[in-house]
């Protein structure tokens, strides 16, 4: 009776050493996997980092534009690796989405006249809003940095 006893609690601390071996060894491979992925995007992904510098050079570029009239450039933000420059404007516009977001891309962009701006956000993304009342509720265009030939 005691040899079995004995030879039970042999296999059951054999099988749990075993058992406790695969798990660690399959958290290594999960570990490698996601460590592996999050390279491998980040490497592929490379960008300018968004400093509170690029925001002031991209806000100081703005206000220069909207200091008479009664669009209120209300600043920039950084959100999900873009600058976002939002613009509040006193009533919608009546034109179609469409030639708004032309408007906004041909004429509030701002142009390569603002190359150390475009210098400094190099490869960042920056996006224009519009909006009467919530910025999120607003019509947004992503600008093309004329600096960057493609």
């Amino acid at each position: 009776m005691c040899k079995i006893n004995k030879y039970n609690i042999n296999n059951f601390i054999y099988g749990l050493s075993v058992f406790l071996i695969w798990i660690s060894f399959s958290s290594c491979i999960q570990g490698n996997a996601a460590t592996n992925s999050i390279g491998v995007v980040t490497s592929a992904g490379q960008q300018t980092p968004i400093t509170d510098n690029t925001i002031k050079i991209v806000n100081a570029a703005f206000y220069q534009t909207f200091v008479l009239g009664d669009w209120r450039y209300k600043g920039a933000r950084s959100f999900g690796g873009t600058i976002n420059a939002y613009i509040k404007i006193p009533a919608p516009l009546d034109m179609s989405r469409e030639v708004q977001k032309s408007y906004l891309r041909e004429v509030i962009c701002p142009s390569s006249a603002y190359s150390s701006m475009w210098n400094e956000i190099n490869d960042i993304p920056l996006s224009v809003h519009i909006y009467t009342y919530k910025k999120n509720h607003s019509l947004h265009v992503d600008c093309i940095n004329p600096l960057i030939v493609g």
